[in-house]
């Protein structure tokens, strides 16, 4: 069904927020001024879920879509970068009202950026091709022939090669849940991770000149989501070298990092800025230690902790390949060990998933937390929830902003809060 909408501003997330004779309507890929003519999905609350199908009256900022799945990867490449980087710095405002220091900082890099790319599967001709879900329609998918202008060219190629070794050895797209690659900044490695949905799957090295390492995973397909369930095999090396702030540092195919390094650089210069010569600094959800490892040059001693098993043993590693005595990397989730290593501490520095801080973190921040906290998030929205909480005790000094995800509405938040 179609309907006609006229939009004034974005929620949070960055969907395109309008009104339809009355009924609020959410839709990406459409500019605030605008009036589009959309198909309705489905209702979320109060709101219907629509994508553009017309755009009826142009906005002043508008670009034609470089790309066909656009509203899969990117929906704010229709936007003109300036006004990309305007409506996110409002967004950001709009979160942190009382904040007396804001600042936003640009990409240098606005295509072609991305260190990491996950692709689904679907199937053309009877093989299987790279695609992405269609954007509120997780049933959904679109072909990718030329795979997506956000990841780097050495994910894309390394992409299209794999599916093409699948489709020759007669594997389907039903097999298949998805395909992980991941590359250093100069591209000159790629690692993968095939994720598939048949525990009896053929694990062939399929890696070819492009990879040079791939991990193949079988993951239930009762969940949506890529996660191991049992590794069938694994070809070459799954890790890749990255360097942080100039220090060099070791992650796995499975690891969490950053994905455009080169911003990642500049939000952990400043986060050192912030800190300043602090003794004691504890970090939480630590990862493989890329900023607690640069850290460790400017203070007494960094405390990490995190719950992934791998990617405790690699901050390890990384700690002992450059010689970070002052580094000590904690197994064990945030939520269980906050109230044990926070005594004593100078600061306390914040770099959760998506979903935010564990409420028990935030208790005992609450009672015995450090002077400063450095809280860095991918999702400011549910950053913001968190510092409203710890605002009985803290306040916000300043918020700086990174276009880690330029083309999408998402941003990086640096968050400086100090003890009231």
């Amino acid at each position: 069904m179609l309907l006609e909408a006229t939009f004034h501003g974005f929620d949070p997330d960055g969907a395109s927020r309008g009104q339809s004779n009355g009924q609020p309507v959410l839709s990406w890929g459409v500019l605030p001024g605008e009036r589009a003519r959309l198909r309705r999905l489905r209702r979320r609350g109060r709101d219907w879920l629509c994508l553009p199908e017309e755009i009826l009256t142009a906005a002043p900022g508008r670009l034609p879509p470089r790309e066909d799945h656009y509203l899969s990867c990117s929906p704010w490449q229709v936007f003109d970068y300036p006004l990309q980087v305007d409506w996110k710095q409002k967004l950001l405002a709009g979160l942190f009202p009382d904040c007396p220091q804001l600042a936003f900082h640009r990409a240098p890099q606005l295509w072609h950026y991305r260190n990491k790319l996950e692709f689904s599967f679907t199937e053309q001709h009877g093989r299987p091709v790279l695609a992405f879900h269609e954007r509120w329609n997780p049933l959904g998918k679109v072909a990718l022939p030329a795979g997506c202008a956000l990841g780097r060219g050495a994910l894309n190629r390394a992409g299209q090669a794999v599916a093409n070794r699948l489709a020759e050895l007669g594997v389907t797209a039903a097999q298949l849940k998805s395909l992980i690659v991941r590359c250093s900044r100069s591209e000159d490695t790629v690692v993968g991770a095939l994720y598939v949905t048949d525990p009896a799957f053929p694990a062939t090295d399929i890696r070819g000149p492009e990879l040079a390492g791939l991990a193949v995973i079988f993951s239930d397909p009762q969940s949506p989501a890529s996660v191991t369930t049992r590794e069938l095999a694994r070809f070459g090396t799954t890790l890749l070298g990255e360097s942080v702030a100039g220090l060099p540092l070791e992650y796995d195919v499975g690891s969490f990092f950053q994905v455009y390094p080169e911003m990642f650089d500049h939000a952990v210069e400043e986060l050192q800025r912030r800190l300043g010569g602090a003794g004691r600094v504890v970090e939480f959800y630590s990862g493989v230690g890329s900023i607690g490892l640069v850290l460790c040059r400017q203070v007494r001693q960094v405390v990490a902790i995190e719950s992934e098993t791998r990617a405790v043993e690699l901050a390890r590693h990384n700690a002992e390949a450059l010689g970070a005595d002052n580094f000590l990397a904690v197994a064990g989730r945030a939520e269980q060990l906050a109230e044990a290593h926070l005594a004593g501490a100078d600061a306390v520095v914040l770099d959760p998933p998506r979903s935010g801080l564990h409420p028990r973190v935030v208790a005992a921040l609450l009672r015995d937390g450090p002077p400063r906290i450095l809280y860095l998030s991918c999702h400011p929205p549910r950053q913001a929830r968190d510092v409203n909480l710890l605002a009985p005790a803290y306040r916000v000094a300043a918020v700086e902003g990174f276009d880690f995800y330029p083309q999408t509405p998402h941003s990086e938040s640096l968050v400086v809060l100090e003890r009231r």
